[in-house]
């Protein structure tokens, strides 16, 4: 790939306006396929008689795909190109949300969400290399309209997804409804395309750890001192969030709350992910005290799991917006990909590491919590892990914020650090 993107496909007002609408369809695409479960597991439950470690593993899929297939999404790109890549991505979306809708089989309905979370994971990688490729000189845009997408994807389906099933006949409509994003997205993406309006990446992207083919003599991603602080605090931030999905309404209820009121109170938390996408990616990209930013956001969580420890049910929706502007570290965490790295390669190399990488935290902090949960028989431990793992999150904050990218960390003559500025 070149450190040109611009060159390679056409550009107007018009092509422009489609390029974003893709970007809006492909990134609300990939959430609803976990988003959407959440709201009718135990219709699910019921209607295939699932025992609890099958629930549990429905629970967990999403987090164990993630750090699975972003490895493999680099190569993918390498070896399909960037059109055929996020294709194959919504595809499997498509084929993953819809045909999940109508089996009648667990075995089969699991099969499915792996297929459409992984097809979630490819995009989650390579969007990123859109964005920087597409929108050279917009990447506030660029970076903005992805996360608020993401945000978007992840809070629609939780609000409207019971509701569709209740008004329409069941869970299987209220799941198969949200096949329209990720269909839509490939038919836009198809036109795009038609008009040349796609960029063509000439060279080959980097394999996450590995070393790109057009420049051997780059660094393995992960010897970047910037990209292992990227990676650790996304994955802290997502535990965060992993966390607060799994529990944070149990910990409300087991507090003295209403099981209507815990509902609100995660609510609040998910809420936070569009004035946090539209807010993180600008502070991000234009260099606004960023390393104060990111180690806010630790803090406000740090602060949010303290009042559930002290006294959950006297505010609780004060600790619920500190956990939800805690939340806004995970649109921060998209946009240091691409502003933190400058060639292209680089970004596709550094998005796969650091989500890779971040999601098998993600994956096991979720089980650290039920597991210290189990052994203490309350909530105080828990959540103290919980604040210990909001700490790192803002000192890791810090230290992928600094000044630099991950391009100059991985060039031969840089090997204790890079010291260009980040763009």
């Amino acid at each position: 790939m070149t450190t040109s993107p611009e060159q390679g496909f056409r550009r107007s007002r018009g092509l422009d306006v489609l390029a974003l609408a893709c970007l809006v369809l492909i990134g609300a695409s990939l959430r609803p396929a976990a988003s959407s479960l959440g709201p009718v597991l135990s219709e699910v439950k019921d209607g295939f008689s699932l025992a609890e470690w099958q629930t549990g593993l429905l629970t967990a899929l999403p987090g164990l795909v993630f750090a699975i297939c972003g490895i493999i999404a680099v190569p993918v790109l390498k070896r399909l190109g960037l059109f055929a890549a996020l294709a194959m991505s919504a595809a499997f979306i498509v084929a993953g949300v819809g045909l999940r809708a109508v089996v009648t089989e667990w075995v089969a309905f699991a099969l499915l969400t792996v297929l459409a979370l992984a097809g979630m994971s490819i995009g989650n990688v390579i969007l990123p290399v859109y964005v920087k490729s597409r929108f050279p000189h917009r990447p506030t845009l660029g970076a903005t309209t992805f996360t608020v997408s993401l945000g978007l994807g992840s809070m629609l389906p939780s609000l409207f997804t019971a509701p569709l099933a209740e008004q329409f006949g069941g869970w299987r409509v209220g799941l198969g409804f949200w096949v329209v994003l990720p269909f839509s997205a490939l038919i836009t993406w198809s036109v795009l395309r038609s008009l040349k309006s796609v960029p063509v990446l000439s060279g080959q992207a980097a394999e996450p750890g590995g070393e790109r083919v057009e420049a051997p003599t780059r660094r393995a991603v992960f010897t970047s001192p910037k990209a292992r602080y990227m990676a650790i605090f996304f994955g802290l931030q997502s535990a965060n969030a992993y966390v607060q999905f799994g529990w944070l309404p149990q910990i409300y209820r087991d507090a003295g709350l209403d099981p209507f009121l815990a509902g609100i109170m995660l609510t609040i938390v998910t809420f936070g992910g569009l004035p946090g996408g539209f807010l993180a990616p600008q502070i991000i990209v234009r260099n606004i005290a960023p390393r104060a930013f990111l180690v806010s956001f630790g803090v406000s969580a740090v602060i949010g799991y303290t009042g559930l420890l002290l006294s959950p049910a006297t505010v609780p929706w004060l600790w619920a917006v500190l956990l939800g502007y805690g939340g806004f570290a995970f649109p921060a965490a998209l946009a240091l990909i691409t502003s933190r790295t400058r060639e292209v390669s680089v970004t596709a190399s550094t998005s796969a590491f650091v989500q890779s990488t971040g999601y098998v935290l993600a994956a096991l902090c979720p089980l650290a919590v039920g597991g210290l949960l189990g052994l203490s028989g309350g909530w105080q431990v828990p959540l103290w892990f919980m604040v210990i793992i909001s700490a790192l999150m803002a000192i890791t904050g810090w230290l992928s914020a600094g000044p630099g990218n991950v391009d100059d960390e991985l060039a031969p003559t840089s090997g204790h650090g890079g010291t260009g500025e980040a763009k």
